[in-house]
């Protein structure tokens, strides 16, 4: 089969490898949609996986088109998958908490992912609920956006958004304007974005930011603060691996405020110096969150199948496989949004 095979530092190769063999108790994908991430992106430039060579991708939809006894009944099923399989069994696990599980394997970082024709899965996948079937209502192209969705979900449920509150995000990225869709979702008084690059900014105003405010032309703080009567945000939300960004956001959400550094820094960046007394005084609270849960994960598909959130304007690329190389060029350089590929 045709894959995307990551050898080390800025080493992605496009190569016909062997199918993967199915046992008793696993199951074939044949891939239909799969994104490139910003994690991906990551591992390209810095060469940082758990182990390598490495299939990378984790953003995928497709069919299952093979599978052993224990799982023949999922064969010509329609299914998305959320790549970090939990062991169902933890102290985190038990308590709903499945981002947090000590056991946890992630498929496109410690196992083969999706850029590829075929993903082999096993039965414990299907037994704690990462493979989940799709409604006819949703495409391939959709589903494959389902986890980046669900990880915001999931930052913005545990930040508790709630109907009438303004609140800013840092970044109009793929993942600020999933966080800018969710939050419209939400009924949120105002959404103030910040933002540097001109299309971006034309791209968040287009799906409906209230404002946005780049922060090189004009003073952010100053600026959200004359567009809150000087009371600050709500809630903010970090999607940006800047230090910068998150002192910016202790300074622009109001006292009694919450914050989630949704965005984990680089090696080397993660120390930040900030006046903690402003978190004491204000009464901050400050969070961080990553990957979904699988509740969350069932609930974005159920929201995008009744057309509750349209996720497909955030496609703005889609290539085949075997233009695998020139579509992670034009995700490296930042030229697009979602950039997927279609095996």
């Amino acid at each position: 089969m045709l894959c995307l095979k990551l050898y080390g530092k800025e080493s992605l190769q496009l190569e016909e490898i062997e199918e993967p063999f199915v046992g008793n108790s696993e199951a074939l994908l044949k891939v239909k949609a799969t994104n490139i991430c910003a994690t991906d992106i990551k591992a390209y430039l810095t060469g940082a996986r758990t182990r390598l060579p490495i299939i990378l991708g984790h953003e995928f939809s497709g069919i299952i088109v093979e599978a052993g006894p224990e799982l023949e009944q999922y064969i010509g099923k329609r299914v998305v998958v959320d790549p970090d399989i939990p062991d169902g069994n933890c102290e985190f696990c038990l308590r709903g908490e499945h981002a947090l599980c000590s056991n946890l394997y992630t498929i496109g970082i410690d196992v083969d992912g999706s850029f590829a024709e075929f993903v082999k899965l096993d039965v414990h996948a299907f037994r704690v609920g990462c493979v989940q079937v799709i409604p006819e209502t949703i495409t391939f192209e959709e589903a494959s956006l389902v986890e980046p969705f669900a990880s915001c979900y999931r930052g913005q449920r545990k930040l508790r958004i709630k109907t009438g509150e303004t609140i800013a995000i840092i970044g109009a990225g793929p993942i600020g304007l999933i966080h800018l869709k969710l939050a419209k979702l939400s009924g949120t008084l105002k959404v103030i974005m910040s933002e540097i690059q001109e299309t971006r900014i034309k791209t968040a105003e287009r799906m409906g930011a209230d404002y946005v405010i780049n922060p090189i032309e004009e003073n952010f703080e100053e600026e959200v603060m004359k567009l809150t009567n000087g009371r600050g945000c709500d809630a903010v939300i970090v999607t940006v691996p800047l230090p910068q960004a998150q002192k910016d956001a202790l300074r622009i959400v109001r006292k009694g405020g919450r914050v989630n550094f949704f965005a984990g820094l680089p090696s080397g960046k993660e120390i930040v110096d900030i006046n903690t007394n402003v978190i004491h005084y204000k009464q901050i609270t400050i969070l961080g969150t990553s990957m979904p849960d699988i509740l969350d994960f069932k609930e974005m598909i159920n929201f995008i199948a009744n057309k509750l959130i349209d996720v497909k304007d955030l496609i703005t690329h889609s290539l085949p496989l075997n233009d695998g190389l020139k579509a992670f060029s034009i995700a490296v350089k930042g030229e697009g949004l979602k950039v997927q590929l279609t095996p």
